[in-house]
């Protein structure tokens, strides 16, 4: 009674409306022993590319100044590098999987040929196919020029009603430039990404089973059904580049545990995808997300005797409890967690999460 109404208290401060479909059912009263220890969201080096160096200067052997000098003139103006440091949404990958309705940010690195001052182009532009058609102009993109990179947000992919999925490749292509030797004015496009955006509404099976409880959360997130591994020794996890993704074969030899609480999994998860996108959906924002994170959620105890805290993992972290508590704002059963207490402030700030804002 006492924590549905420390609930109650928090869902009233964060504005969040119960669903219906978590509101009843099996309540555990210890969490379970195989939970998920390892963090569900934990970067490594693998997901960041190191940047490309600098083009390497052209010496000209004696000689041979003619020749040089011609094939200079045929090289473009300004050029990309190829697909090893394309990015997605600030990662090191070129493939990704996304649900229907989302946007990507796509990143290429550029080099020039001429000179110290490199000559750039006045426009990039994005163009896409769909499924392996034709190159297309993707209206409201636009490259940025960085130092290193060019950059440009996507708008959101709306796969056409009755498609399961489709394959969309993007890439960045320069309006021609109208300086330097003529022969080298030309325009120049990098190496596509590639990004599958999934049907939410033809899911079946265990993609529906898993979406049906975060339709309403995160309408937007696509459910991976894990055969390769990507979960690791978890069973579930939000990834940059799979989306969430479930490990269906395992929970399945889990009898012991309840329905609810293998659902509240990608509640779980779809918290995490809250936190990605709240905070820009990018590598750029993550680091913010993290530091703020230490700041709201913190490990604290129940100041109830009788309703005891469960001990906190080894490898707690911030991100981890702030999912817990959105969790619980929608699935109040704790079969799963990292541990901890959620107080009034945690519940709140959790709250903010399902209404696409920042804590």
């Amino acid at each position: 009674m006492r924590a549905g109404r420390r609930l109650t208290t928090a869902l009233a401060a964060a504005g969040v409306v119960l669903s219906t479909a978590f509101v009843a059912g099996p309540v555990a009263a210890a969490p379970d022993a195989e939970r998920r220890t390892p963090p569900d969201v934990a970067l490594t080096t693998r997901d960041v590319q190191p940047l490309p160096p600098p083009a390497p200067l052209v010496v000209e052997a004696p000689g041979s100044a003619r020749t040089s000098s011609a094939r200079a003139a045929r090289r473009p103006l300004f050029a990309f590098w190829g697909k090893k440091y394309n990015r997605i949404d600030g990662f090191g990958f070129s493939t990704a999987i996304r649900g229907s309705g989302t946007g990507v940010q796509v990143q290429a690195a550029w080099k020039t040929y001429r000179g110290v001052k490199p000559i750039k182009p006045k426009k990039v532009f994005v163009q896409a196919r769909v499924d392996g058609g034709k190159w297309r102009k993707v209206s409201g993109a636009r490259g940025k020029i960085g130092r290193q990179l060019v950059t440009a947000r996507i708008p959101a992919h709306v796969v056409p009603a009755g498609v399961p999925a489709q394959q969309v490749d993007y890439r960045l292509k320069t309006k021609k430039i109208t300086k330097g030797p003529r022969r080298a004015r030309r325009s120049v496009a990098s190496k596509p990404v590639s990004v599958r955006f999934e049907n939410q509404a033809m899911y079946t099976g265990d993609q529906a089973r898993f979406y049906a409880p975060i339709a309403s959360l995160c309408p937007n997130a696509n459910i991976t059904i894990d055969t390769t591994g990507i979960t690791g020794d978890r069973t579930g996890v939000f990834s940059w580049q799979h989306g969430i993704t479930m490990d269906a074969a395992t929970l399945a030899t889990l009898t012991a545990e309840p329905e609810i609480s293998k659902l509240g999994i990608a509640i779980h998860e779809c918290a995490h995808m809250k936190q990605f996108y709240n905070w820009g959906g990018t590598r750029e924002g993550w680091d913010e997300l993290v530091a703020r994170s230490a700041e709201v959620f913190v490990p604290d105890v129940n100041p109830d005797p009788a309703v005891p805290t469960v001990p906190m993992a080894p490898d707690w972290a911030p991100l981890e409890h702030a999912a817990d508590c959105a969790k619980e704002l929608i699935s109040p059963e704790r079969y799963r967690t990292y541990g901890g207490y959620c107080n009034p402030t945690e519940y709140a700030a959790a709250g903010l999460l399902w209404q696409d804002q920042r804590y």
